[in-house]
């Protein structure tokens, strides 16, 4: 079963329609423990209590995820937080050396409390599982193979790769079948790539208003979540940067949105009312943001010089400092804060379940196709349908801790499994979000968040 995915810009930009992972299989539901929460009612938690539970995980995953990509990749796979159990799954080729493992992330973070790791066994290794992964799009590159590939998704448990393409049985045909009982899905074929199990599958395509004004036409600084358009299309702020070399401002956004050269600005005229942030695209512009410098297919982002910024994110109701930025983990909850999604009545966006925390997909815009390394959230798992729509692209996504933030990365595309509708403008609003993580974007871009508050 697959579903589409589109990009959220907003009305204006090119929104073609393309592929995105299979939806991930439900367990059957368990009986809950007395006194035990379950993920649906932490997801519905405050923002703030949720970082009670979730910040000593997160910082666990922090460290056995460094630990594994560094010391450990010889045996690390994957891991996942596990928020109403209270621990962090690390999946290993040779969990007989979970002791070694949990020695190296204390050393990376000595304040962990590493009884909360539960070690599991992965078939693959994130190296072997990335180097079949680079292959096959390495493949795709040079035109070697008869299908296309739309997604290509590091599987949660390490058991593989899960791969959305438009002809499964093309994809098939050219690779070793592996056994049936590595088929994840009954419309799904698995098969062997350099020595990796891949299931190919065919890919488918209330608030308040006191806050408003400042979300549609800021002033500088500027701070992510603000409103962004250069009159023919919408997007949103993402992170408030600083070229490490000389501190020279950026706000960063997807690269999607605009041309390399495109002035940006804030929203024009009246501020829309709730429910009705389309109305207010008319071609006008209000204060300047920036010029788009520079872009970067691969992380689906580009920057803009021109005005200043401060590393904070524009909440349902205020600002909130966003003091670092950090990888996002299979498990964890986040948060976007997105302008259409504001103005469409549904304030900030939180409880966004991690589904995927290593998802690679395809997208063309204005510059070309790009395969874009991101990560995948929901809020199905919770019982409530929206994650994203179009106009959020670019903002910033988030975790709370407290009263700060820590940047996760910016708004890239949003997908099905259904969409949701508004008038005449057709699909606006989506189940799924896909980002791209914020220490990779700084890192290609030379750049750290503003320090500024």
């Amino acid at each position: 079963m697959g579903r589409p995915l589109t990009y959220i810009a907003g009305i204006g930009a090119a929104a073609l329609a393309l592929a995105a992972a299979t939806v991930p299989q439900t367990a059957t539901a368990q009986p809950a423990e007395p006194n035990k929460l379950t993920l649906a009612q932490i997801a519905a938690l405050s923002p703030e209590a949720q970082g009670r539970i979730l910040d000593p995980l997160r910082a666990i995953a922090a460290a056995a995820g460094q630990a594994g990509k560094t010391t450990e990749a010889d045996i690390y796979s994957s891991l996942k937080i596990d928020a109403p159990d209270g621990r962090v799954d690390v999946y290993l080729t040779d969990p007989s050396k979970a002791a070694d493992f949990i020695k190296a992330a204390k050393q990376v973070n000595k304040h962990i409390d590493a009884t909360r790791i539960t070690v599991l066994h992965a078939q693959y290794t994130l190296r072997a599982l990335h180097a079949a992964r680079n292959h096959l799009l390495a493949q795709e590159a040079a035109h070697q193979l008869p299908y296309k590939i739309y997604t290509a998704a590091v599987a949660t448990d390490g058991s593989g790769l899960q791969v959305g393409v438009d002809k499964p049985d093309s994809a098939l045909a050219g690779t070793t079948r592996a056994s049936s009982a590595t088929a994840r899905r009954d419309s799904s074929t698995a098969a062997n790539v350099s020595g990796v199990s891949v299931t190919f599958s065919k890919s488918q395509h209330a608030t308040t208003t006191s806050w408003s004004d400042t979300k549609w036409h800021d002033s500088s600084p500027y701070i992510g979540g603000d409103q962004l358009t250069d009159g023919n299309s919408y997007c949103s702020a993402g992170l408030p940067a600083v070229r490490t070399s000389d501190n020279k401002p950026f706000m960063i956004t997807a690269g999607h949105c605009f041309t390399t050269g495109t002035e940006v600005f804030t929203g024009a005229g009246a501020t829309p009312t709730m429910g009705h942030y389309y109305d207010g695209l008319t071609g006008s512009t209000g204060n300047y943001v920036g010029t788009v410098a520079s872009v970067s297919g691969p992380w689906d982002a580009e920057t803009l010089s021109g005005s200043n910024n401060n590393s904070d994110e524009s909440d349902s109701t205020t600002w909130h400092p966003v003091t670092s930025s950090g990888y996002s983990y299979n498990g964890d909850l986040v948060c976007q804060d997105g302008v259409a999604s504001f103005f469409m009545q549904q304030g900030t966006v939180c409880g966004i379940d991690v589904t995927n925390q290593d998802i690679t997909y395809s997208i063309t815009d204005w510059s070309g196709t790009h395969n874009v390394r991101g990560v995948e959230g929901t809020r199905l798992s919770s019982n409530i349908p929206w994650a994203v729509a179009h106009g959020d692209s670019g903002t910033m996504v988030f975790s709370v801790s407290g009263s700060t933030r820590q940047a996760r990365g910016i708004d890239s595309a949003g997908s099905g499994p259904c969409c949701y509708s508004y008038g005449t403008q057709g699909d606006m609003a989506f189940n799924y979000i896909l980002w791209t993580e914020a220490p990779d974007i700084l890192g290609h871009f030379g750049m750290k968040l503003n320090p500024a508050t």
